[in-house]
């Protein structure tokens, strides 16, 4: 995850895209956190598309994983990522990556990458702040 939080977003909307064309081509890849999958342009098309697609993916999930992380009901799932905020960015990361397979169904190679994006653009120290940016920047509806 670290690796991961590391990247710049054009490398994780990249990242995200060759994961998600990845995973069309061989499903297998769906169960790891980490797949080792690379950019393969006869079979994936430009690059600039397949970052492309991986920001229209990250829109798509960003507002689910956004309900998932804070407004869901399930007090105990709140928690488990409150508390992971005592742990430090990539905590909290590997937690809502959980949530996100647990609750969404969302392929795992796919969750790490959206909540990296996610933490990238909303982390704060405060959890509540954390939810409060992130909700004001969701697409409008």
């Amino acid at each position: 995850m670290n690796r991961l939080l590391q990247a710049s977003e054009d490398q994780l909307y990249e990242q995200l895209g060759i994961r998600a064309k990845a995973i069309a081509a061989n499903p297998a890849v769906a169960g790891s956190f980490e797949p080792t999958v690379t950019y393969d342009g006869a079979a994936m098309g430009p690059l600039d598309d397949v970052r492309e697609f991986g920001r229209r993916l990250f829109r798509r999930w960003n507002r689910e994983a956004w309900n998932l992380a804070c407004s869901a009901d399930d007090k105990a799932d709140r928690k488990k990522l409150l508390d992971a905020f005592g742990g430090g960015q990539a905590a909290v990361a590997a937690t809502l990556s959980g949530l996100l397979v647990a609750h969404l169904g969302l392929a795992p190679a796919l969750a790490a990458i959206i909540a990296a994006l996610a933490l990238k653009h909303f982390f704060r120290p405060a959890y509540e702040e954390f939810c409060t940016l992130w909700h004001e920047k969701l697409p409008k509806q």
